[in-house]
């Protein structure tokens, strides 16, 4: 039966070009086809990641100039902020007036909503800052009024509020004066 050989080597062929077809496919095809999609999801990455780069590298000189601005912003704006060194050298002058004068400071009271008044808004380089202060000393009666004479000659005064005299029965004890005033804040030399 030479049909029945011929095909049964033609189904073996057959069969046998089916398996390799297989053996090819689960070998060869499917693995490069998968190194070959993950390496175009990698080319897509990479190209949407050098366009991104190609974006920031346009925006980079605006960037660096907004940068800048706002560094000089902010240093003119720290330049013309109140301190708390510049309160500081106010009391040191209300001190050394007061020594000057022979009289004793007991307290020296700026109101808190001024300082965070102050605090909140940013000062204009055109404008003075005033703080209003207010003072107890102890001292003699012609003394506080030689003291309340050197303030008013000073650079940082801007005026008084007001002035009481505090005294108790006890003679003893001393007189407590209170003197409330306007005063200039920041770098006096400049803004006199």
């Amino acid at each position: 039966m030479p049909g029945a050989d011929l095909k049964s080597r033609l189904i073996g062929y057959i069969l046998f070009a089916v398996a390799m077809l297989i053996l090819w496919t689960f070998l060869i095809f499917v693995p490069q086809h998968t190194l070959y999609l993950e390496t175009s999801s990698k080319i897509v990455q990479a190209e949407e990641s050098l366009a991104d780069f190609e974006r920031t590298v346009l925006l980079l000189p605006s960037y660096v100039r907004t940068h800048e601005d706002l560094t000089k912003k902010i240093e003119s704006l720290n330049s013309s902020l109140y301190t708390k060194e510049n309160i500081l050298n106010l009391f040191d002058q209300f001190y050394s007036i007061a020594g000057q004068n022979k009289m004793k400071i007991v307290e020296i009271t700026p109101p808190v909503e001024e300082l965070l008044r102050i605090n909140r808004i940013n000062p204009d380089s055109s404008k003075l800052m005033i703080l209003n202060v207010s003072i107890k000393v102890n001292g003699s009666y012609i003394n506080f009024g030689k003291f309340v004479s050197s303030m008013e000659k000073a650079l940082f005064f801007r005026g008084s509020n007001y002035c009481s005299i505090i005294s108790t029965l006890n003679l003893k004890s001393p007189v407590l004066y209170d003197f409330g005033f306007r005063s200039l804040l920041g770098s006096l030399k400049d803004k006199v």
